[in-house]
Formats: structure tokens, sequence, C-alpha cells
């Protein structure tokens, strides 16, 4: 994939391309924009339907109690997803599309010159996750994006949720434990039960600190070795948090590897956790240039991704630790995750319960920023980079100072979720 220009990109749904195609050459003829990520609305193949671990039906909850990721306590972890799951065809994919519509998207904007992705989902909703160690789910998934890649005229794949679940739903850390994934990890040379012991001893050095006292010394200064100190961390942790990243290292390799065989000249890629946080969600940026073609970072969800993580692991904390402050607590997490000395809330309060005007009230430039630089640190040398960040919602000097900083450190382009701040366009016309 060349790197040569600066990518113009943005997500754009079908509806939204036919009924408004003056709204993509506005953006075109305005701002530069080179490509767009259309939602995949198609219909799969009656051949890739059969892969589908679903068995060609709606599954039960008790069925999808083996299909999704188990919790080291052995439950199925958040069935109160299990009703978005059953409105799918199989992991990660809509039951019902049409193809005709979807065609004429991808046709419409190819004569507007653009290149043209597609958003295909994955193994992971938001927080339901279905095991990436089955083997029904592996071949399922590697069907589905080579579909995509050879019946459509498209010139790359950004497929979405190739991870574990986002880092403010902690019981997703935990998982998963099953059989497969117990035989996936003895194959890839780790412990399943050392790692889950180890796991559970941490929380229990956890359960065991005083909180003022840990909050004296989060104040004057906690490191990575005080952290392992004072749980009585073991090698298993670690462990667990490879292990996690080797096996979405090993499904992503294995599909883009089948997506070029069948395709080659079609890119494979997908979204990339923000890199302070990424190995909670099982992605090594180290590790890329393995398993995609280019990486995204997807910096633009602030609260789901980042100060919703904060708010939920203070609380987490405070549970666990007798006597912690809630403004301790905070600190703590801002110094583990890496976001602290940037002016975040000192309180859970001063995030506000408005999601949609949370960019005014925090350091929204400083905290993107820290992760498009970490990035850049940790991405192999020469992997083209495009990070996705919000044109709407935002202020504007935030999203200026964004973009000419990501172009400083040597990402190669933007993808946008929202246009608002960046031109206007009457949606009503």
């Amino acid at each position: 994939m060349t790197t040569d220009a600066w990518l113009n990109g943005v997500y754009l749904t079908t509806d939204s391309v036919l009924q408004h195609p003056d709204y993509v050459k506005q953006l075109r003829d305005e701002i530069g924009l080179t490509t767009v990520v259309l939602d995949y609305t198609g219909e799969l193949s009656p051949e890739v339907l059969a892969l589908s671990p679903f068995g060609g039906k709606t599954p039960t909850a008790a069925e999808l109690d083996e299909l999704v990721i188990r919790h080291i306590d052995g439950r199925p972890i958040d069935p109160l997803e299990y009703p978005q799951a059953q409105a799918l065809c199989g992991p990660g994919v809509s039951a019902s599309g049409d193809d005709a519509r979807f065609r004429k998207a991808i046709a419409q904007l190819k004569d507007a010159g653009l290149n043209v992705w597609t958003c295909g989902g994955a193994w992971t909703i938001r927080r339901l996750t279905f095991c990436p160690s089955r083997e029904d789910t592996r071949a399922w998934m590697e069907a589905v994006c080579v579909y995509w890649a050879t019946h459509y005229d498209l010139d790359a794949l950004d497929i979405t949720h190739f991870r574990y679940p986002m880092g403010s739903f902690p019981l997703g850390l935990f998982g998963c434990t099953c059989s497969s994934c117990a035989t996936a990890a003895g194959n890839l040379g780790y412990d399943m039960e050392k790692m889950v012991a180890d796991l559970q001893g941490a929380r229990a050095g956890l359960q065991k600190l005083d909180g003022a006292r840990l909050g004296e010394v989060v104040r004057l200064g906690i490191g990575f070795f005080d952290v392992i100190h004072a749980l009585g961390l073991r090698s298993g942790v670690l462990d667990w948090v490879r292990f996690r990243t080797e096996l979405v290292v090993q499904n992503l390799s294995r599909f883009r590897q089948a997506v070029h065989e069948a395709a080659p000249d079609t890119a494979f890629g997908t979204d990339t956790y923000p890199a302070s946080m990424a190995l909670t969600a099982g992605h090594d940026y180290r590790r890329w240039g393995e398993m995609a073609d280019f990486a995204s970072p997807l910096v633009s969800h602030i609260s789901a991704f980042v100060c919703d993580t904060f708010k939920v692991w203070a609380r987490f904390l405070m549970a666990e630790i007798t006597n912690l402050k809630e403004e301790d607590a905070l600190q703590l997490v801002y110094r583990f995750t890496g976001y602290d000395g940037m002016g975040l809330p000192e309180t859970i309060e001063g995030y506000g319960d408005d999601e949609g005007t949370l960019a005014h009230r925090i350091p929204t430039a400083d905290l993107v920023l820290r992760d498009l630089v970490k990035a850049k640190l940790y991405l192999p040398e020469g992997m083209p980079s495009y990070p996705i960040i919000h044109g709407a919602g935002w202020p504007r000097e935030a999203i200026d100072r964004i973009v000419d900083e990501a172009r400083r450190v040597g990402h190669n382009g933007i993808v946008w979720q929202g246009t608002s701040e960046l031109m206007d366009y009457d949606f009503s016309k």
C-alpha cells in the first residue's frame, strides 16, 4: 500500500452515500477527501453462510454460552448483549443486507474518483466477544474476509472489532479461559492454569493493600516496580497479556494471508485500540506488520474507550481496597495507564454525564496526541498509519492541533468520524 500521499478518509453508511451524493463530492472538493470507509451492507453467499457457527439459525442463549468468551470463574461474559448477537448470521456479521444497494454505493464512490474500503464486523460486538480460539469462529471470519475481498470492487478491508472487549468492561480483561483457549494457550507455550492462578493471586494482593497508605504513595509517585512489588505479581500475569495478543496475531495473520492469496491487490487492516491501553484489548502494535497492511489507531472514542475506563477502574479499586479515596484511585489509574500529568478530572463527577460535550471538558488534544505519539513509537518502521478522529463534536482548535501533530510525528492520514466541524452540509435537502 502506497503512503506517498496524505490519506483523507471518512466513515460513511451506504444510505448516506446514496441519499446524499453531493455530500461526498463536497467532501472531496472542500477537504480533499480521498477514501471512504463504507459499512458493509451486502449479502453473503450461501457457501459462506454455511460456515457460520450459528448453523443457519438464530442461536439460543445456551448455544451462545458455548460460543462466547468465558471469565476465569467459568461464566460466559455479558449475556446482556445476546439479543444483538442473535440478530447476526454469525460472529460480527449482519444477518441481512441489500447487495444491489451496496454495489451501487461503491460504484458511485468510484465514479467520484475515491478509494473505497469496507468496514466489516468481527468477533467482538462491544463487550460480548466470540471466542477467538474456536476453529469454527476462525474459519467463519476467514471466509467472510475473503468473500468481502473477492466479490466487491474494494481497495481495502478495514475490519473493526478484531479485539477483546473494551477496557471499560473489566470482566473482558479476564477471558477467555474456555477449553479451546486452554488448548490454544498450550500450543503457544502458555499454561492456562498458572495464568489463572497468578491473576487470582494479583487480585488477592490488591485486596490486602491499605488504601490510605496507597494514596500517599500515589501522591509521592508510584512506578512499574512498585506495582509488581505491592501486588506480588507473578509471571502468569504477563503471560496472560501476551497470550491474548498472540492469539490476535495468530488469527489476523491467517485472515490477511487468505485475503492476499485470493485478492492480491486488496489491502487488509483492522482498527487499532488506543496505544496506551492496546494490550488490554489484545493489540500489540509492535507486531502489527505481521497481521495487517496498515494501522488505524482508533482514538476517536475518548469516552467509551478511555474516560469510561478511568471511571470504571477507579470504582473497582475503591471496591477492592479499603480506605482508598476516589481522587487517589483516579490518579493511580491515570499513572498506570499512562495518561497522568495532563490535567484530567480529579473526581469521577468531573467527567459529567453528557458524552456529547466531553471533548470540551477534558484536554482532548493532549489525550489523543499521547496515544498517537506512542503509536509511532510502537508500530513497525514504515507501517502506514491512519488515525481515526472525530470531525464532529470536538473543539476545532483541538482537531487542527491533532492533525498537525499527526503529520509531524509521521502518520500517513486521517479517517474522520463525522465532518460537521470540517464543513457545512445541509442533510435535510
